[in-house]
């Protein structure tokens, strides 16, 4: 599977002078399987690369009490290749989906609420809530961390339509789809000469599956749990490397 996506970040005003600042993120990770909304799309080993360019002005973002909060919203596409007779998903399964998340970043436990609405093949939502703990830190060069993170699922439309019988569904029934929790580590490497700062991350990721597409694993295959391994590797260049010095 292909994605593109455009993300939209709200609760921003600009404010003079304008000062512009370019930067690039690069993200490669790896892991033991590839999961999208708790459904297992791909089990093995699997590879993710990302790229992003960001154009930052100053500007004065608004709060809310004394808890800094975050709103996200975008529109994601995918794109499925293959022969749905082989294996693959093929190209009936494209679709496009409109998301919104409101994120708390600044408390201990950084919880995160997410909507996901199909506006395509499925029309339904999906929600997410999750949550990052950070458990452990080193303060010293190079810096490193721990953290905890689990996630949960709630179908509230992408399930079958009986008004709609002929329209794709994602899950088979409406509830919760799947508890996550995984665990993980981050290491800043020291910067490199020339690119920018590199970030190395590894974990290991579990889930509890409760709907029969996210226990879904190939062909007459179902699991009620699964465990896998992950890592990762970021660079950042331009102006957010420099911040981080």
């Amino acid at each position: 599977m292909r994605y593109v996506w455009l993300c939209l970040t709200g609760l921003t005003v600009a404010t003079p002078p304008v000062v512009a600042q370019l930067s690039a993120r690069a993200d490669v990770s790896t892991g033991g399987r590839y999961v999208w909304h708790g459904i297992s799309r791909a089990a093995g080993l699997v590879a993710q690369p990302s790229v992003a360019v960001g154009f930052r002005v100053h500007s004065l973002s608004l709060e809310s009490g004394a808890v800094p909060t975050r709103l996200d919203a975008g529109v994601v596409r995918y794109v499925f290749r293959g022969d749905s007779g082989t294996g693959g998903l093929g190209p009936a399964r494209s679709t496009t989906e409109v998301y919104a998340a409101y994120s708390v970043t600044s408390s201990y436990i950084n919880p995160s609420l997410e909507a996901w609405w199909d506006v395509e093949r499925v029309r339904g939502v999906f929600l997410r809530a999750a949550f990052d703990l950070p458990v452990l830190g080193w303060p010293f060069p190079p810096y490193a961390f721990a953290f905890v993170q689990g996630d949960l699922g709630l179908n509230v439309g992408q399930g079958p339509n009986a008004a709609r019988p002929g329209e794709l569904a994602n899950f088979a029934d409406r509830g919760i789809t799947h508890v996550g929790l995984g665990m993980g580590a981050e290491m800043r490497a020291r910067r490199l000469s020339g690119i920018g700062l590199a970030t190395l991350a590894v974990g290991v990721r579990s889930q509890l599956n409760l709907d029969d597409a996210t226990r879904f694993n190939g062909t007459g295959r179902n699991r009620d749990f699964s465990i896998w391994l992950w890592t990762g590797i970021t660079v950042v260049v331009g102006g957010d490397a420099r911040e981080r010095r």
